[in-house]
């Protein structure tokens, strides 16, 4: 209203994908099978819905403009602050944090409240009828927060975790041993703040795909194929939560693939900086999202598709990346099912020469929210891929799974993680109807089946790969 003219209009602007809310409350949403929005309805909470949140913000710009603070110019320093600038604000940031814990007021600290609970999955930016994409600006208000406020350590470890991967991978059995360690739980638990962490793949995807020829998707590799060879080959572009955790599908794509008569390059892993720009870090983001998209230009060049893996790390490249370095700096990275989908018709005639038929077990989706919401023809071009093979697949309607990258793994964030598991996945999941059927896109959503429910849910290729073997026997 009136007060919202008071607003600097930079700051309005940079806030835009909030501040727009209409207040339509489209978010208040009970049905537990749809996306949007998690927080809200395992909480009830007005401030933990994306309405609650865009008007929380928007009173933040308000007081922030009240007080005279330039919080462009504040974002702009922060992002362009180094290890010094950190060390020199340290005093000030500290002073600030201890003022907090004896209680000093700041309307800040309820705006960080309300973020927290954010899973960040992105389904208001895909669901609300104006797009209010909440976790934009969570992100924006996270990196002014914390250049007021002390981080917790976790989000440092969390916001580094794709430039420690490569590293913890080496030494993947001591890694995975200490993790068992009550003592290790117990420190990670507490001062860290982080639970139920994952173990690493114990199989190197690196040394396996070696020992299969895969090639390295590199300029000199590329630049070798004839146009008929680039129509039938596909550069795999690695995330860190597949090729580090889950090493074992991204072998399974490759093996499927090959098995298809598709010439298989990999790229070389590389940050691709999400988790960074969740946690606020957006400098840093800005900085790994040029380099990692210099790479991939490189790529793009010699036309060959770039296919991603995991949904929510693949859909970074055309909605944060574009965001942060323009739709001309960031090449097209296609999600398996988006490449698949042109090429299914052709694939699936490498079964026909012998006439063999995949049998049918009646598969169903359980897509990733982001997925979904943001991309919402994608579930359908799964079922067309399986289609081509002729398999059917169904797909079920579920909300969140409640895990959305790291937040599941939050103590502050578990039981809030687990509510939302229930009102939706769980049921499903443990259907004894539904078992050896369901399949789901989304390295979160396995990870919390496995953590809650005990239960290993397929990549929708694993099970393609699984009955494509039955008659390549």
């Amino acid at each position: 209203g009136q007060l919202d003219r008071t607003i600097d209009e930079r700051a309005w602007q940079a806030h835009a994908a909030t501040v727009y809310c209409n207040g339509n409350g489209a978010c208040y949403n009970y049905d537990p099978f749809d996306a949007m929005c998690p927080s809200w309805k395992a909480t009830r909470q007005r401030i933990h819905s994306p309405k609650g949140r865009a008007s929380l913000i928007r009173e933040w710009l308000r007081q922030q403009e009240a007080a005279g603070i330039d919080l462009v110019e504040e974002s702009r320093k922060k992002k362009a602050e180094g290890a010094w600038g950190f060390v020199k604000d340290f005093p000030l940031r500290l002073k600030n944090s201890l003022a907090r814990r004896r209680g000093e007021a700041d309307f800040s600290h309820e705006v960080y409240e309300a973020m927290a609970g954010c899973l960040a999955c992105k389904s208001c930016a895909g669901q609300c009828p104006v797009k209010v994409n909440v976790p934009d600006s969570r992100s924006r208000f996270l990196e002014v927060y914390h250049g007021r406020y002390l981080r917790p350590l976790r989000d440092y470890l969390v916001g580094g975790l794709e430039f420690l991967m490569p590293t913890l991978s080496r030494v993947a059995p001591l890694y995975n041993a200490a993790l068992s360690n009550r003592l290790v739980e117990r420190l990670l638990a507490g001062p860290l703040g982080l639970v139920d962490t994952p173990p690493l793949s114990r199989a190197s995807l690196g040394k396996q795909l070696r020992a299969w020829g895969v090639a390295e998707a590199t300029p000199t590799a590329l630049g070798l194929l004839t146009e008929a060879q680039k129509a039938r080959s596909v550069v795999l572009v690695q995330d860190a939560f597949t090729s580090f955790y889950e090493a074992k599908l991204v072998m399974d794509i490759v093996e499927l693939l090959a098995r298809l008569d598709v010439r298989v390059f990999v790229a070389p892993f590389s940050p691709n900086g999400k988790p960074l720009n969740v946690q606020g870090f957006l400098g840093a983001f800005e900085r790994t999202a040029e380099k990692q998209a210099a790479r991939l230009r490189t790529l793009a060049e010699f036309g060959v598709p770039l296919v991603g893996i995991d949904p929510a790390m693949t859909l970074t490249y055309r909605q944060e990346y574009v965001h942060a370095l323009g739709a001309d700096a960031v090449p097209e990275v296609l999600m398996l099912q988006e490449w698949l989908v042109t090429q299914s018709p052709t694939l699936a005639r490498q079964l026909a020469p012998g006439g063999q038929t995949l049998d049918d077990p009646g598969f169903k989706l359980l897509a990733h929210c982001t997925e979904k919401t943001t991309a919402p023809g994608s579930p359908g071009a799964w079922q067309q891929v399986f289609a081509a093979f002729g398999l059917e697949l169904e797909l079920v309607a579920t909300g969140c799974c409640g895990m959305s990258g790291t937040y599941g793994h939050e103590a502050r964030n578990l039981a809030t993680s687990k509510t939302v598991y229930a009102q939706s996945w769980q049921p499903v999941v443990e259907n004894e109807a539904n078992a050896g059927r369901l399949l789901a896109t989304g390295y979160s959503c396995r990870s919390q089946a496995r953590r809650l429910s005990d239960t290993a849910l397929p990549h929708p290729l694993q099970a393609l790969l699984k009955q494509v073997r039955l008659v390549q026997r």
